[in-house]
């Protein structure tokens, strides 16, 4: 509720002077001081005035710009991590704020939204144009949330058609020859993506006391970014054991070894022991190898989906491979994958008509009714 305050001071001739103002929090939270009246009882109009459009959600409607609402809805959003946070930014500051800072809040309308889309999709990837939206539609919905607008102005709002191309990757041939073409540290840092499908700032997050060789199993706890540093994982799911193959196990013994012991607490990819290695260096390197290799260039991300495409060629379930690449759910891992299962049904399906054979002693016989025991009675 809004309140009214009395605000004195000492004029210069040393007497006294006053002056009225509402205090009051607006839609979005943030405590308001309007006034400097003289008399108590315009203060007391104005403070019923003010609350009945913040009760209405009307207040401030007219003047607050969109770029004034982002200000106050960014600094709002404190679950998110620094990485996430810089993304956020970058996106307003370069894609959203240029068409929408000067625009009044709740005059931006469907059709403002999509002919600023259309011209994102002009220059812009179709995942990029994407993120765009689910950033700035999440802006809208929280001025929607807080009854600032009345309704986000974002609702069947058309976006390019994304790339439905399937994710490149690289045969086990192809993974070897790039190994042999890389340097330490990153040519185990590669075969740790390669060979366990973790996410770049899972790797670079890994600490000597992760790899597990008894469990036969590296232990994903926490991750790294270049913004956020050290963070707990994205998901729960995240926080996982991803298998140890021999192969993997194998080098990273070796470069344990090359690298004189380090102790269990030393980062495995880093020049001091303790902070990691640059992931724009590591990119670097990772085309450098591609090119001393003859491969074709596919980016770092790609050694994941070349994990993935290697387990399910040797008959990994959608459960299993969900659970080692650490996704949310199997429906995400089948939905990126499910174009590399199908080259692996033709015995299921030849084991299933064999099944649906007449004659076939493997098929349970359901009663047809009450009483039926379901064996034939020769008719």
């Amino acid at each position: 509720m809004a309140h009214i305050r009395k605000q004195t001071w000492t004029t210069v001739g040393g007497g006294t002077g006053f002056r009225y103002y509402v205090i009051f929090k607006d839609p979005a939270g943030k405590q308001r001081k309007v006034g400097g009246f003289k008399l108590k009882k315009d203060a007391e109009a104005a403070r019923k005035r003010i609350e009945a459009e913040v009760a209405e959600g009307t207040y401030g409607r007219e003047e607050l710009t969109f770029g004034a609402f982002y200000e106050r809805w960014i600094a709002s959003k404190h679950n998110l991590k620094p990485g996430t946070m810089v993304s956020y930014k970058s996106a307003f500051r370069l894609h959203v704020l240029p068409t929408f800072t000067d625009e009044p809040l709740g005059e931006i309308t469907p059709l403002d939204v999509q002919e600023w889309i259309d011209g994102l999709a002009d220059t812009m990837s179709p995942a990029t144009v994407a993120r765009c939206f689910r950033y700035f539609r999440a802006c809208m919905k929280q001025a929607e949330a807080w009854d600032i607008i009345d309704r986000a102005p974002t609702a069947k709002i058309n976006l390019p058609r994304k790339d439905n191309r399937e994710p490149e990757f690289l045969g086990p041939d192809d993974i070897l020859r790039l190994l042999d073409a890389a340097r330490e540290p990153e040519r185990s840092l590669f075969a740790v993506l390669a060979m366990s499908g973790m996410r770049l700032g899972e790797a670079l997050a890994l600490r000597w006391r992760d790899v597990d060789y008894e469990m036969r199993a590296i232990k994903v706890t926490r991750s790294w970014s270049y913004h956020g540093g050290f963070h707990e994982p994205k998901t729960e799911a995240s926080r996982r054991a991803v298998p140890l193959m021999d192969a993997l196990a194998d080098n990273l013994r070796d470069y344990y070894h090359g690298k004189g012991h380090p102790a269990l607490e030393d980062l495995l990819f880093t020049d001091d022991g303790k902070k990691p290695l640059d992931p724009s260096n590591v990119r670097k390197r990772f085309l450098e190898a591609l090119d001393a290799a003859g491969l074709k260039h596919v980016t770092m991300h790609s050694l994941r989906h070349s994990y993935a495409s290697i387990m399910l060629s040797y008959g990994a379930s959608i459960k299993a491979l969900q659970r080692a690449l650490g996704h949310a759910s199997a429906t995400m891992t089948l939905n990126v994958y499910a174009h590399l299962i199908q080259e692996d049904m033709d015995p299921v399906l030849a084991k299933a008509s064999r099944a649906f054979s007449k004659g076939n002693k493997n098929v349970i016989q359901f009663p047809r009714k009450k009483g039926d025991s379901g064996q034939s009675d020769g008719k």
